[in-house]
């Protein structure tokens, strides 16, 4: 499984440029020179990579080669003419673009909430490409039937979303006020997502700009999306080595739904953070960073 990589034939951070896919959208990309099985990243919806920047940096001192994207629509990475709406299946089909772009034959693939979820499509669509699975706060299924939002918030979501498919102007004017009185969707956002007690404020605050400025209409028609995904009504069984990280303070994505997944993926192994939030790696990124070295160790990636 030992793979290496070379400068001259990848570009580095420090020189990242976008890949350029079929429909013309650019995904940003950034590849980090090293050895053995590539690991490559991927965000939360409304997110950017910038979100795993404590794993990367972690990474790149152990010289493992990594690759890190933001999203089509996310980040500085542009939409192109993809069919709309976007689905997980889309970014799915995206990654793999990538991937050939780059001349990587397989790599594991590390996802944290909606990540998770499209690297479960990917290693389902192209299971000759996926060596390994980290999943971290990610569900298997539908995450919004035990999300801490109460009833009120998931008839809010449920609105939104609708709301989008009919009239995304007013779903564009109706984020552009909230970011302008963002104190209370912060606090929620803070308290919902990390462990205030852990998470650095500047990390916290990063997430938060990027999530304020993703496109909303881009955000709700992934939301939509993600209410229909469900790993067990797949073709066929993901049978690759995979770490389930769960934070079990997790407002997000609750624990039993990690258990859940856990007895759905044959060669699962759950790791209970229980000082963990929805954004362990944020929180602790120590441990996040430890426990993905132990699960490269143990099948020797």
């Amino acid at each position: 499984m030992t793979q290496a990589f070379h400068r001259s034939k990848f570009p580095t951070a420090e020189a990242a440029s976008p890949i350029v896919l079929r429909d013309g959208a650019q995904i940003q990309t950034w590849v980090h020179d090293g050895f053995g099985t590539p690991l490559v990243f991927l965000h939360g919806l409304g997110c950017s990579i910038s979100h795993w920047k404590h794993q990367l940096i972690h990474a790149q001192e152990s010289q493992r080669l990594t690759l890190h994207l933001d999203y089509r629509g996310h980040g500085a990475s542009t939409l192109g003419d993809a069919p709309r709406p976007l689905t997980i299946t889309t970014l799915s089909h995206d990654l793999r673009e990538v991937l050939d772009q780059l001349s990587i034959e397989s790599a594991v693939i590390l996802g944290q909430s909606m990540g998770g979820t499209v690297a479960l499509q990917f290693a389902h669509d192209h299971p000759n490409r996926c060596a390994g699975l980290v999943l971290q706060g990610a569900a298997g299924r539908n995450p919004y039937a035990t999300m801490s939002i109460g009833d009120s918030g998931r008839a809010a979501l449920k609105m939104m979303i609708g709301l989008n498919k009919v009239a995304p102007k007013w779903v564009h004017l109706m984020n552009k006020a909230a970011g302008k009185a963002p104190l209370f969707a912060r606090e929620m956002i803070r308290r919902n997502r990390f462990n205030p007690a852990l998470a650095k404020n500047e990390d916290i605050e990063d997430y938060l700009q990027h999530f304020f400025a993703t496109d909303p209409n881009i955000f709700y028609e992934l939301a939509d999306d993600l209410h229909d995904f469900d790993v067990s009504t797949l073709e066929h069984l993901i049978n690759v080595p995979a770490l389930i990280l769960a934070g079990a303070l997790d407002k997000m994505v609750h624990l039993d739904e990690c258990k859940w997944l856990a007895k759905r993926l044959p060669l699962a192994e759950l790791e209970i953070i229980a000082h963990g939030s929805h954004c362990p790696q944020i929180d602790d990124p120590a441990y996040v960073n430890q426990r993905i070295d132990r699960f490269f160790e143990t099948y020797h990636f």
